[in-house]
């Protein structure tokens, strides 16, 4: 937001923008370490081992149905966290180690922004709601054999384990953490594979994480704003750096990742195989029957899902320095709001695929299962955090965007009010006023990606620091 200061008479009026670069640094420190100690305290927990079969997870949560809605609540809250919150600790390596920590990004935020099938929702509901353990883990092994199912979890493994590694270089190579922390961090990512003990010896592994990323987030605290990120305004243009900028690197996959997620809603939703205002068990039913879109949607959003809330952020990058405090609220919406179409996985349409192909699955007690899990209380926050976060946080987005001046008028508008078009769309059922507004949240995010390409490293962000 412009703030305009009264000039004396005869002189015209000093327009400043607001410099909320503090706030953003505190509220990154204190964000980084809190979903790596949700994780941690979630496989304690728990209430079976972790790793076990269904059958056992289903037992373990009829067992303890406490233990097992607690641990639910603190997956859920480090689905929606753990991407910004690791981007913080991006942030603080990348000026003194700038290509290893670029190299680190490049395999963390896609295995933290990968939608992973997770059958903990599934134990909980199945054992909730009396079905077959035996019947609903055989559903499950189809599930979790898909493999768009499986590359979205190799994803994870591989992005966090060798990511880890490279993050506590690029933090120990950047000295803004004590050599210990970095370490420990370090290590910490072939720890969540190895490390014995159990659910015991789980939670240690990622308190190793939450160790990093609290020496992160104290290095956070401890820089000064002129260190954190470009000042509001207009930076000039300053001399190119000798040899790479890993500046590059971050605007240009910034950029690539802006646009896939709008562009994929836009066409898939159009090409949705039954109307908003179908019954479910006839949306279920057309769903199972129409097995090739339930194939692409698996195999195109398992892809488009590694991008996270890249769009937004993009438009964001572009705004953040001119109307600064438009800008943080939007993001406070719209970046959980985003990344939580993705957070609950991909269970539901892999459900629905294999009952497609595979006869052999009872189709009453898949519907059952698929009912049980959109009627949880947790996919019930998703999709309340979705609609209000993508829906509003858009919408300030794009004022923000007209407020900046730095975009047409018309696509700035057009950016502000595409959600509440698709809003409309959906609440009436008019098929292709829904294309209309998706498709002008992808002009938003692919003029973003555009004016990345073209914005200099200079005024991208603050250059390498020896």
């Amino acid at each position: 937001m412009l703030e305009t200061t009264v000039a004396p008479t005869g002189t015209r009026p000093v327009t400043r923008t607001r410099d909320l670069r503090t706030f953003w640094r505190t509220a990154l420190a204190i964000l980084a370490p809190l979903p790596i100690l949700a994780l941690a305290l979630e496989t304690l927990v728990v209430p079976w081992p972790v790793g076990s079969n269904l059958v056992r997870a289903i037992a373990g949560a009829a067992d303890a149905p406490g233990r097992a809605q607690t641990s639910l609540w603190l997956s859920l809250f480090f689905a929606l966290t753990v991407l910004p919150a690791t981007m913080a600790v991006l942030w603080t390596g990348r000026r003194g180690a700038p290509k290893l920590t670029l190299a680190a990004g490049v395999l963390l935020v896609p295995a933290f922004a990968a939608s992973l099938a997770s059958n903990d929702l599934v134990a909980v509901v199945a054992a909730r709601g009396g079905l077959d353990p035996v019947a609903v883990a055989t559903i499950d092994d189809l599930v979790q054999a898909n493999p768009w199912v499986g590359i979205q979890f190799v994803v994870f493994l591989l992005g966090q384990t060798v990511g880890f590694v490279l993050l506590g270089l690029a933090l120990w190579r950047a000295r803004v953490v004590p050599g210990w922390v970095a370490i420990v961090l370090g290590l910490s990512g072939p720890a969540h594979l190895l490390m014995p003990g159990g659910n015991a010896g789980a939670a240690a592994s990622w308190a190793m994480t939450a160790i990093g990323y609290a020496g992160a987030s104290a290095a956070l605290i401890r820089r000064p704003d002129a260190d954190f990120d470009l000042p509001p305004g207009d930076a000039p243009a300053g001399p190119a750096p000798a040899g790479a900028d890993a500046r590059t690197g971050w605007r240009w996959l910034l950029a690539l990742a802006a646009v896939p997620l709008a562009l994929f809603v836009t066409v898939f939703r159009y090409l949705l195989p039954y109307d908003t205002g179908d019954q479910p068990r006839e949306i279920f039913d057309k769903l199972v029957a129409a097995t090739t879109f339930q194939q692409a949607a698996l195999a195109v959003g398992g892809l488009v899902a590694l991008t996270g809330c890249a769009g937004v952020l993009a438009v964001a990058w572009h705004t953040r320095r001119h109307t600064p405090l438009l800008t943080t609220v939007g993001l406070f919406l719209a970046v959980p709001g985003y990344l939580a179409l993705f957070a609950g996985g991909p269970y539901a349409d892999a459900l629905t695929y294999v009952t497609g192909t595979h006869p052999e699955v009872d189709r009453d007690l898949a519907f059952a299962l698929g009912s049980a899990l959109e009627s949880s209380p947790q996919s019930n926050v998703l999709v309340l955090v979705f609609v209000a976060g993508h829906l509003l946080g858009t919408i300030m987005i794009g004022v923000a965007l007209w407020r900046a001046r730095i975009a047409p008028t018309w696509l700035a508008i057009g950016l502000a009010v595409s959600q509440p078009i698709h809003l409309t769309a959906v609440l009436t059922g008019v098929r292709w006023l829904d294309l209309v507004g998706w498709g002008l949240t992808t002009v938003g995010f692919g003029w973003a990606a555009w004016r990345l390409a073209r914005t200099g490293n200079d005024r991208f962000d603050l250059p390498r620091v020896a």
